[in-house]
């Protein structure tokens, strides 16, 4: 018997035990094409396989390991919907008498052999007592065996359909947004993702640079501009001026949240009643949930806009004055401790900012809690994504 204490332990046996034993047998919780070496070795043995159960329970079973090996007798596939199919058992063997096996804790998963933290153990034909284990993991073949199923493709259709859209929640778990292929910290080690909302709503009210009511009653005025409006392309030039951010400071600080005074194209094209301005709101419902597909088409129409001007401050500032629930004003006074905070690259443009920026928001315990009793909290928590300025803006 051997201890395999890392990573690169296991896999060096796990290579060579399918390179030299005739057959083998394994039963494992899921299995992906992104262990690379391995997967390779493994179809270029598959005539070499006996048995091989693997479960494709959470959706971490990559779709195209499954298509590699879905036509195979010798494969068969576990969805348990009363429990969790979860051992991870490599069994290899010669003639009788003559096998090796591991068992422990890696799937056959690319981060099980590279990144993970691992371990197993190798027992073998050679240990105390092997005729007594080795029927006692025979039997556990014939169970596991026993719960697998073999797949139609268009089951496997089905399943990859399924299997695209759990990624991205799977991902988002585990910390992973947009583009990025490495997790700086856990959303468990970023206190942002764990803030309670009434310790959200306690930082809100401890604004040193502008007042809650303040911060209140320009988003109320935007709120009742949209709802007397059916298009922004109705509204007036003053009040387009004051939904944009550059209007004049009278009774309403409409620069709070993001002013664009300095953004001339942008000025320009909201002053001139840009037909794609408005046609890109239309595309943010006014009411109900908000998703992907309604921003990207936000972005292609605004993106629509002759000479420019609309970058990731013009666009999340029209974004935050009609959905303050979901969006927040990204400009240079809070950019830096957004990042900061969250963990993250300040390289956020339009193309990402649903995925970095909104997705990041709504998975924040304190942006998903119940909608609070008291009135002034009710208040916020209708406009919270927007509020996030009042934690993260700097004037300096």
């Amino acid at each position: 018997m051997e201890i395999l204490s890392t990573t690169q332990h296991i896999d060096r046996e796990v290579k060579r035990l399918i390179r030299n034993y005739s057959k083998f047998s394994w039963a494992v919780a899921w299995a992906s094409t992104s262990y690379k070496d391995g997967f390779k070795l493994l179809k270029q043995n598959k005539d070499k396989i006996d048995r091989l159960v693997i479960g494709i329970h959470f959706y971490q079973t990559h779709p195209d390991f499954i298509k590699e090996f879905i036509n195979l007798q010798s494969v068969k596939f576990v969805m348990n919907p009363a429990g969790v199919f979860h051992p991870k058992l490599y069994l290899f063997e010669n003639k009788i008498g003559d096998w090796e096996c591991i068992i422990g804790s890696p799937n056959f998963t690319g981060s099980a052999f590279t990144d993970n933290s691992e371990v197993a153990v190798l027992i073998s034909s050679k240990d105390d007592n092997a005729a007594v284990a080795f029927q006692e993991i025979t039997n556990l073949f014939n169970q596991f065996w026993g719960q697998g199923t073999y797949l139609k493709t268009d089951e496997l259709i089905s399943y990859r359909n399924l299997w695209k859209r759990k990624q991205k929640l799977l991902n988002r778990v585990s910390g992973k947004y947009g583009s990025s292929k490495k997790v700086k910290k856990s959303p468990l080690d970023v206190d942002i993702f764990k803030l309670s909302w009434q310790d959200f709503f306690t930082q809100v009210k401890h604004d040193k640079e502008h007042s809650l009511q303040g911060r209140l009653d320009v988003l109320d005025a935007a709120k009742k501009l949209f709802e007397l409006h059916s298009h922004f392309q109705e509204m007036d030039v003053s009040d387009r001026r004051d939904i944009a951010g550059f209007g004049p400071e009278e009774k309403i600080h409409w620069h709070w949240f993001g002013s664009t005074s300095g953004a001339g194209k942008f000025t320009h094209a909201i002053r001139q009643n840009n037909e794609h301005i408005s046609l890109a709101l239309d595309q943010i419902p006014f009411h109900g949930d908000i998703t992907v597909n309604h921003f990207r088409r936000f972005v292609n129409e605004i993106s629509q806009i002759k000479g420019g001007g609309i970058g990731i401050g013009t666009a999340s500032r029209l974004l935050s004055m009609k959905r303050p629930d979901y969006f927040l004003c990204l400009n240079s006074k809070n950019i830096d401790n957004f990042c900061s905070k969250f963990s993250i690259s300040k390289n956020i443009n339009l193309s990402n900012y649903w995925e970095v920026v909104v997705e990041r928001i709504v998975d924040c315990v304190w942006w998903s809690s119940p909608k609070p009793i008291n009135n002034v909290e009710l208040a916020v928590w209708k406009y919270r994504a927007a509020f996030l300025d009042a934690l993260f803006y700097d004037p300096s």
